[in-house]
C-alpha cells in the first residue's frame, strides 16, 4: 500500500475521535506536511530528471532527420575558341535520416542511415563569346548504409561509454537516502517537540493543582490571627511556584508555535503522551541499514566505477567494425548515369600510445588510494555508531532508573489530603514543605521522562526506524 495512504486511511479514521491522536498518526501528520519536505523533494525530482535524460542520452535510439534545398548560380567570361560554360545554375533537394543506439552490454554502436537528394545542373555554353547552347543534367540518388562497430579491449563492455548513466544511477540512490535521512531527522525533531509538549502539558496541570492548595492554605492564613513569618512564608512559596508556572506555560506556548505548523487546535489540544519501554535492538546486523552507512556504500560504488574507467582507458584500442551501403542512382547526362552499387567493408582497427596516457595513470592511483580511504571511513564510521548506540543505551536505561528511583520517593512521600484548618503553625509550615518537596518530585520525574523521550526518538533515529516502526 501507498504509504501517504495508508497515513491518509489513518487520519481519517481518527478524524471523529480527535482525543484518539497518538504518536504514530502525529508521525503521519508530519509525512504528510509538504511544506517541511519540499525543497528536499524538489532536489530528488531534478535527480530523478537528470537520470532520466541520461538514460534516453546514453541507452536510446537516436534518430535525426536532415533536410536541405540548394540553388547556387555562376557567371563566367572565358576568351577562347573552346566551349565553355558561360552561366550555371545548380539545385539540390536533399533529405536524409541517420538512426543510431549504443549497447551498454557490450559497448558497440550501430546506426543505419538512408538519404535521397534530386541534383539538378542548368548550364549555358559559350564559344568565341557567344551563346553555343544549353545543357541541363539531372539525377535521382538514393543511398543506404548500415555500420556496426564493436569494441574488443577498451570500453568492451560498455565501460567508458555508460560511466556517465552510472554515475548518476548512484548519486540517484545517494539524493533518495538523502531525502530519507532528511524524513527521519525531520520527524525526530517533531516527535521530541510533540513529547515534551505532552509531558509540559502534565507538569502545567500538576502546578495548577497544588496552586489551588497552596491558596487555600495561604487564604486562611491571611484570614485568620497567624504569625506574619507563617503569612509571610506561605505567600513565597506561592508566588514562586506561580513563576514556576508561568515559566512552563512559556516554554509550552514555544513548543505549540512548532507544532501549530502541522496540527490543528483540536489536534494540539488532544496531545497526550505514551510512555514506551526501552526498545531493544532487533536481530541481525542492523548496522548495515543505516542510511549513513549506505551513503558510504555508495561512494565505494561510484569510486569502483571510476577505477573501472580509467583501468579501461589504459588498455589498447581494437575495434571490429562492419559497414554495408547501396547508392542507386539515375540521370540522364550519360549511357553511365545510372547505376546500383553496394559496397561492403569488414575491418578491424588497433590503437595504442607507446608514450602511455599519464592522465589516465594518474587518476586511476588516485581512485586506487581513495578506495583504501572509503574503506576506512566506513570502519571509523561503523564503530562510531556503534559506539553512539551504546551510549545512547546507556542513557535510555539511566533515565528509566532516574525515573523509578523519583517515583519510589514520591510514594515515600504520599501525602494524605489534611484539614489544614485545625492545624497548628508548625503543622502548616510542615504541610506546605512536604507538598512543595512533592511538586518538585513530580516535576523532576516529568524532567526524566522528558529526557528519556528525547533519548528514546535519538535512538531510534539512528537506526533509521522512527518512520519504519510508524507504520
Amino acid at each position: 500500500m501507498n504509504r501517504n495512504f495508508a497515513y491518509s486511511f489513518i487520519l481519517l479514521l481518527a478524524s471523529n475521535h480527535v482525543h484518539a491522536l497518538n504518536e504514530y498518526l502525529f508521525i503521519g501528520k508530519i509525512l504528510q506536511s509538504a511544506h517541511l519536505f519540499e525543497v528536499a523533494a524538489i532536489n530528488l525530482e531534478i535527480k530523478e530528471i537528470e537520470l532520466l535524460g541520461d538514460e534516453q542520452q546514453y541507452n536510446n535510439w537516436h534518430w535525426n532527420l536532415e533536410g536541405k534545398v540548394l540553388l547556387s548560380g555562376r557567371l563566367q567570361d572565358k576568351d577562347t575558341n573552346y566551349t565553355y560554360t558561360h552561366q550555371q545554375i545548380k539545385s539540390d533537394r536533399l533529405l536524409s535520416t541517420e538512426l543510431t543506439r549504443r549497447f551498454f552490454s557490450n559497448g558497440s554502436e550501430l546506426s543505419l542511415s538512408l538519404s535521397g537528394s534530386l541534383p539538378k545542373t542548368s548550364e549555358e555554353k559559350y564559344k568565341n563569346q557567344s551563346y553555343y547552347s544549353d545543357v541541363v543534367t539531372n539525377a535521382s540518388i538514393f543511398d543506404a548504409e548500415i555500420g556496426w562497430q564493436l569494441p574488443l579491449l577498451r570500453n568492451a563492455g560498455g565501460a567508458l561509454n555508460q560511466k556517465t548513466y552510472d554515475l548518476a544511477t548512484l548519486e540517484l540512490k545517494d539524493e533518495q537516502l538523502v531525502f530519507k535521512e532528511f524524513k527521519e531527522n525531520t520527524v525526530a525533531s517533531y516527535l521530541k517537540t510533540y513529547l515534551e509538549y505532552a509531558i509540559l502539558g502534565e507538569q502545567v496541570s500538576l502546578l495548577e493543582v497544588h496552586i489551588n492548595q497552596l491558596s487555600l492554605i495561604d487564604n486562611h492564613l491571611q484570614q485568620g490571627a497567624f504569625d506574619d513569618k507563617i503569612v509571610s512564608y506561605s505567600g513565597r512559596v506561592l508566588s514562586k511556584i506561580k513563576t514556576r508556572l508561568m515559566s512552563l506555560k512559556d516554554e509550552q506556548l514555544i513548543l505549540s508555535g512548532k507544532l501549530e505548523s502541522v496540527l490543528s487546535a483540536n489536534e494540539l489540544a488532544s496531545i497526550k503522551p505514551i510512555y514506551y519501554p526501552l526498545k531493544t535492538n532487533p536481530p541481525g546486523d542492523h548496522e548495515l541499514s543505516l542510511v549513513e552507512l549506505k551513503r558510504i556504500r555508495i561512494e565505494q560504488l561510484k569510486n569502483q566505477r571510476q577505477r573501472r574507467y580509467y583501468q579501461n582507458a589504459l588498455k589498447p584500442e581494437l575495434d571490429f567494425s562492419i559497414n554495408a551501403s547501396r547508392a542507386v542512382q539515375k540521370g540522364n547526362y550519360s549511357s553511365y548515369s545510372e547505376s546500383d552499387i553496394t559496397d561492403i567493408e569488414v575491418s578491424l582497427n588497433f590503437e595504442y600510445s607507446l608514450s602511455g596516457d599519464v592522465g589516465a595513470r594518474t587518476l586511476l592511483r588516485k581512485y586506487q588510494l581513495k578506495s583504501r580511504q572509503l574503506e576506512i571511513k566506513y570502519s571509523n564510521k561503523l564503530e562510531s555508531l556503534k559506539v553512539k548506540k551504546q551510549a545512547l543505551q546507556l542513557k535510555l536505561q539511566a533515565s528509566l532508573e532516574e525515573a523509578d528511583l523519583i517515583n519510589a520517593q514520591l510514594n515515600r512521600l504520599a501525602i494524605d489530603t489534611l484539614e489544614f484548618k485545625q492545624m497548628t503553625v508548625a503543622n502548616i509550615k510542615l504541610y506546605i514543605n512536604r507538598l512543595i518537596d512533592a511538586v518538585e518530585l513530580k516535576l523532576n520525574y516529568h524532567d526524566a521522562l522528558i529526557e528519556y523521550q528525547h533519548t528514546r526518538v535519538d535512538y531510534d533515529n539512528l537506526l533509521d526506524r522512527l518512520i519504519v516502526n510508524s507504520l
